[in-house]
């Protein structure tokens, strides 16, 4: 019965996968509202009942599927900052990491324009404040002793972030991505070194 019951929940998460990477790729390309259950079912190889098996609706799917797409990108932001030696490296990888992600079609698409689409503003804003969370997390320890220490933290980061998501959208929405992510790092890089306060003019 163990070995069973194993080889069921090991085929049932395949089947889950598949239905969240096949509606990655439609959701990206076709968007979420010419998206059906039977477009996502005939590219995942699987059948409609399937799919209710393991989500409840078309807005379940999409969930699921920002959450892995959220999930990737805090991963790369992870693996960014992990390759780095000092505070304000760190902070500079994560920010070119985020501004990467508006080349990534998955991640723009899904992130930053089918999410209040699909979810609703309220539902899609609190997706994204933990995606926020996230983020903060990994930079604070390593990059927040590089700045005005009168500043609140979490306030500065919620601007940092919410002047990122801008860029990304214009960087996404730009006829020449490449050359708008360039001048986008630029910005953000003179943004946070305006606020930076080098070691030798701190106090104490």
């Amino acid at each position: 019965m163990g070995e069973t019951k194993r080889r069921r929940d090991e085929y049932a998460e395949a089947t889950r996968n598949a239905i969240v990477e096949a509606a990655r790729d439609l959701f990206s390309t076709g968007g979420y509202a010419k998206t059906s259950l039977d477009d996502i079912a005939d590219h995942a190889r699987v059948t409609k009942g399937a799919i209710y098996h393991h989500f409840a609706n078309k807005r379940a799917v999409f969930e699921a599927v920002l959450a892995d797409v959220d999930q990737r990108f805090i991963e790369r932001v992870r693996q960014e900052i992990g390759a780095t030696a000092s505070g304000w490296d760190a902070l500079s990888s994560a920010l070119n990491a985020y501004l990467d992600a508006a080349l990534d079609t998955a991640f723009c698409e899904m992130a930053l324009k089918e999410g209040p689409i699909a979810l609703g503003w309220q539902r899609w804003r609190e997706t994204q404040e933990h995606v926020a969370e996230h983020f903060t997390d990994l930079v604070k320890e390593r990059c927040m002793d590089e700045f005005v220490r009168e500043m609140p933290s979490a306030l500065l980061m919620n601007s940092i972030i919410g002047a990122l998501h801008e860029m990304a959208l214009a960087v996404s929405n730009s006829p020449n991505p490449q050359q708008a992510r360039k001048e986008a790092s630029a910005l953000i890089g003179e943004l946070v070194e305006s606020i930076r306060v080098p070691r030798s003019a701190r106090p104490g």
